[in-house]
C-alpha cells in the first residue's frame, strides 16, 4: 500500500487531486488542517507554527521560542532556541507521517510531507504547478472567491509554503528533485492529471505486490 504526498502552487488543484485520488484508490485524505489538529492534541503550540508561516526569516524563530513552553515543546535545560523547536516539530511530523506511510493508504497534502517522507519506499511524491492567471481563475470558480480574494489567498499561501520549507526543513519546496512527478495543470487537463498520477501510483502498487 502506497502513500501519496502532494505539494502544489496554491490554486493548481492539489486538494482536488488528493480527493480524486482517494476516491480512486480508497485512500484517506490528510490535509494540513488534520496535521495541525493532531499537533494541537500533542500540545504543540499553534502560535509557534503560525509565526513560522507568517515570516520567511529564521530570525523570527528565536524571537518566539518562549511561546513553546509546554507539552511536546517543553524546553529542557539544554534546549537552544529556534533549533530546539524545529527539531521537536520535525520529530512530531516524522512520527505521525512515518506511521501513515508504513501503513499506506493515505494522501497527504501539504505540511512538508515530501521532506519528512523523502526516501520512504512506499511514498510517491507529486507536485502541481500552474500559471498564475489559471490559478486565480481556478480559485474563483471552485471556491467562489472574488478576484482580489483569490489573489490574496495565493499570495498568503505561497508565502506560508515557502516559509515552512525554508525555516523548518531548510529546503526549497520547488526543487523538482524532491518529486517523482511534476505536472503543470495549465498545460495538462485536470482529468489527465488525475489519470497520470493514478497510473504512476498503480505501477508502484503493482511492483509492491510482485
Amino acid at each position: 500500500m502506497a502513500v501519496i504526498t502532494i505539494s502544489r502552487q496554491f490554486g493548481a488543484g492539489g486538494w482536488t487531486l488528493g480527493k480524486r485520488l482517494c476516491e480512486h484508490f480508497g485512500f484517506e485524505l490528510i490535509t494540513e488542517e488534520v496535521i495541525d489538529d493532531l499537533a494541537r492534541k500533542a500540545k504543540i503550540s499553534p502560535d509557534w507554527l503560525k509565526a513560522v508561516e507568517m515570516e520567511a526569516t529564521s530570525k523570527l524563530l528565536g524571537a518566539i521560542s518562549s511561546v513553546a513552553s509546554t507539552g511536546l515543546f517543553f524546553r529542557s535545560p539544554s534546549a537552544e532556541g529556534e533549533g530546539y523547536e524545529r527539531k521537536r516539530y520535525i520529530e512530531f511530523l516524522t512520527r505521525v507521517m512515518g506511521t501513515m506511510a508504513d501503513r499506506g493508504g493515505y494522501v497527504l497534502v501539504g505540511r512538508g510531507a515530501q521532506f519528512v517522507l523523502k526516501g520512504h519506499p512506499k511514498a510517491v511524491h507529486v507536485m502541481l504547478a500552474g500559471e498564475y492567471e489559471d490559478r486565480v481563475q481556478f480559485l474563483m470558480k471552485t471556491y467562489r472567491l472574488s478576484r482580489s480574494g483569490a489573489e490574496e489567498s495565493i499570495k498568503e499561501k505561497e508565502r506560508q509554503r515557502s516559509a515552512v520549507a525554508s525555516n523548518i526543513f531548510d529546503s526549497d519546496i520547488n526543487d523538482v528533485r524532491l518529486y517523482h512527478m511534476v505536472l503543470n495543470t495549465s498545460l495538462v487537463p485536470f482529468d489527465w492529471t488525475v489519470e497520470t498520477v493514478a497510473g504512476l501510483v498503480s505501477k508502484f502498487l503493482a511492483r509492491e505486490r510482485s
